[in-house]
């Protein structure tokens, strides 16, 4: 009888030490199994961040790429824009109007009109393009350079009013002398032309000067001779 409890005893002791093993080793499997899960989720986070870092420089880059070429074709529209209306007037101020051809001069002062116009507000947009262009880029270089661009836009557009109010003024003038002739009153006329002419005059030296310290810029930055 006590040879049979001792036996019975020994087998539920020996099972319950089993089931102990048992739960120990599966207790300590879910340990593991979690502790890799958290190591592979930190890792997944990381490589998605790395791929996200990635990815957002990358937008931004040709974010920037695409603005910055997006806002010299901008302006190289306005500066041929300009350019014609340059023509039209030329010929209005240097050819038709001295020679007295006033209905020549009308007529080019007209195109030039709509031509400054188109310019104006191209050079506004212009700036416009190269603002958003500036949003993309945190290299200093480049904002020097953009802000540059921004200040030429803005300096286009202004000339380009100017030159469209003397030609309103030009074409005014040889309305008056066409239908009046040597009896028009044009000495108020004049006076505005003459002074709004000068004032071109003016800013287009500041407009030329941005131009060359864009270049000295691209020279100072892109030089391959440079020293760094």
């Amino acid at each position: 009888m006590v040879r049979l409890f001792d036996r019975n005893m020994f087998i539920i002791l020996l099972a319950i030490m089993i089931g102990v093993i048992i739960i120990t080793f599966f207790v300590a499997d879910i340990v593991r199994q979690t502790e890799f899960d958290v190591e592979r989720k930190s890792y997944i986070q990381e490589i998605w961040n790395v791929t996200t870092e990635k990815n957002i420089f990358e937008n931004k880059s040709k974010n920037f790429t695409d603005n910055f070429f997006k806002s010299l074709s901008s302006l190289d529209l306005s500066r041929e824009y300009r350019a014609e209306a340059n023509s039209y007037f030329d010929f209005a101020a240097s050819i038709w109007f001295p020679q007295k051809d006033y209905l020549k001069t009308i007529e080019n002062c007209t195109s030039a009109m709509e031509s400054y116009i188109f310019s104006y507000e191209n050079f506004l947009n212009t700036a416009t393009f190269f603002n958003i262009t500036n949003q993309y880029t945190d290299e200093e270089k480049y904002i020097s350079i953009i802000n540059l661009y921004i200040r030429l836009s803005d300096s286009g557009a202004n000339i380009s009013m100017i030159r469209y109010n003397c030609s309103k003024y030009l074409r005014n003038l040889a309305e008056n002398l066409s239908l009046y002739g040597e009896d028009a009153n044009i000495s108020e006329l004049l006076v505005l032309f003459n002074e709004t002419n000068e004032l071109y005059n003016q800013q287009i030296d500041g407009f030329n000067d941005l131009i060359d310290d864009i270049e000295n810029e691209f020279f100072k930055y892109f030089n391959p001779n440079r020293e760094t």
